[in-house]
């Protein structure tokens, strides 16, 4: 089996009468305040896609770069954000089940303006050591997207939808143009709810370059998730 981790919702700097900026996490509507540890760990799965090693890999290595004293340990922030749903996971038995169980129920919001967004990733890498300040302008530059991601990030800008909504929608052809016809189209029986069409859906060979450009627009800075 194997698990894969994201985070959830938009970061923002909150200042407070005495100046200083406090991390908050917004997910769907609700702010959620960070320690400075869980803003690291949280960082670390912000725009990224990984399994419990390499998360844990590199929060370690982000621990060991701070000059604050050492927390408490790796699982009790993972814990804690998890259990606010700002860190989400997905198992399956192959690469493919997991990243859809990942993603499946997340809402897709698309970002208007990437630019900070693709600063913020640069000064991660770069805080990691895996590039240096000359490769910035490289990582800063706006990245192209194919056909599908452009079809999704359109789509996405109209309608509000979770990945298992826009796979079925494009799977058995459907025209979505507003939220009543998510309604009409994907929820025609009175039993099905948004979990259940995430459980129903079987991910098969047709469906892999729509899950597949999800992920690369998510990689590339150019969408987030929150949670339903």
């Amino acid at each position: 089996m194997l698990t894969l981790y994201t985070a959830v919702g938009t970061l923002k700097f909150q200042k407070t009468t005495g100046g200083k900026s406090i991390p908050l996490v917004i997910n769907n509507g609700q702010e959620y305040g960070l320690s400075d540890d869980e803003l690291l760990l949280w960082s670390c799965l912000a725009f990224q896609i990984l399994t419990l090693h390499e998360l844990q890999d590199a929060y370690t290595l982000r621990q060991i770069q701070k000059e604050d004293p050492k927390g408490l340990s790796f699982q009790h922030y993972l814990n804690r954000l998890s259990l606010r749903g700002l860190v989400v996971s997905g198992i399956g038995l192959t690469g493919v089940d997991a990243l859809y169980r990942l993603l499946g129920s997340l809402t897709i919001i698309p970002l208007k303006d990437t630019f900070p967004i693709r600063l913020f990733g640069c000064i991660q890498l770069y805080l990691e050591g895996s590039i240096c300040a000359k490769e910035f302008g490289r990582y800063l530059k706006n990245i192209p997207s194919s056909p599908m991601e452009d079809t999704i990030l359109k789509l996405a800008d109209k309608v509000s939808l979770t990945t298992a909504e826009l796979v079925t929608s494009m799977e058995q052809e459907k025209v979505i143009h507003n939220e009543s016809d998510i309604m009409d189209e994907l929820y025609t029986e009175p039993e099905t709810t948004y979990q259940t069409l995430v459980d129903d859906v079987q991910i098969h060979h047709t469906q892999y370059p729509v899950l597949q450009a999800i992920a690369n627009l998510y990689l590339n800075k150019q969408i987030t998730f929150h949670t339903c």
